[in-house]
């Protein structure tokens, strides 16, 4: 539980920091102002910090006739709302509002992936690779691309464990949402080999060091495909492993006879 809340919190100040620099900043500068041209240039510079933390938030300082505290009395608050309106308050809605607004909070999270594993086309082989996969590595960040709804759910997995984007494994911009470009590996168990091998090269495109394996049904292929050529692409037939599987145990049986 506290690995997740300070994972949370990681993910929050990762996507605000900036906010909160030109925040700073912006009080910085103000205060600079107020040493030299307030109506009181003797100030200490916490007195003068704790001015200009009133002006952004629209309590009334006197100015005594000069004209920059009046000015910063209309800036800062103006600043201050949209430095932290369109950052920090945004992002932490977000985060308030998880539960409701999933793929908003997925976004956020994904951006914080590296090294992660990506499953595209997720039916009965990406189901019994991700449960494997999560048995094995108690840490692995998992990413499941799939146009099912409920994902989730049918494979007996919660938020932490997993995430889900329903769309379309062979567009860009699904591919992009996964954090494919950071990613460390990429699973294609569509059941369609065409569109299995139409989102590897996409893959390529976008990441061309990525270890990337492909299900193919007709294994035959695999020697026709330039992809076939690149160290990083690996090709599997199921149908070939479990022949190579059965006759392995049927050779084990005939020996043992």
């Amino acid at each position: 539980m506290i690995k997740k809340i300070l994972r949370d919190i990681t993910i929050i100040f990762s996507r605000i920091w900036i906010n909160l620099l030109l925040f700073v900043c912006l009080m910085i500068l103000g205060a600079v102002l107020l040493k030299f041209f307030g109506d009181t240039p003797g100030a200490s510079w916490p007195i003068l910090f704790l001015d200009v933390f009133h002006l952004a938030t629209i309590e009334r300082v006197e100015p005594a006739g000069r004209i920059v505290p009046i000015v910063l009395a209309f800036v800062l608050p103006i600043g201050a709302t949209l430095i932290l309106g369109e950052g920090i308050l945004r992002v932490i809605s977000i985060y308030l509002q998880r539960d409701e607004n999933r793929k908003d909070w997925d976004l956020m999270v994904i951006k914080a992936y590296r090294e992660h594993t990506v499953i595209c086309g997720v039916g009965e082989m990406g189901r019994q690779i991700a449960h494997r996969l999560l048995a094995e590595q108690h840490n692995l960040q998992l990413v499941l691309i799939d146009p099912r709804p409920g994902l989730l759910a049918e494979l007996a997995l919660t938020n932490d464990q997993a995430i889900h984007f329903q769309g379309d494994m062979t567009n860009v911009d699904t591919l992009h949402q996964a954090n494919i470009q950071a990613a460390k590996q990429a699973i294609l168990t569509a059941g369609n080999d065409s569109v299995n091998l139409e989102t590897a090269y996409k893959i390529q495109q976008i990441n061309p060091k990525l270890d990337v394996w492909v299900r193919l049904h007709h294994s035959g292929l695999a020697e026709l495909l330039d992809l076939s050529r690149q160290p990083q692409i690996h090709f599997f037939c199921p149908y070939q492993q479990a022949a190579d599987a059965v006759v392995e145990h049927i050779l084990v049986q005939n020996h043992a006879r």
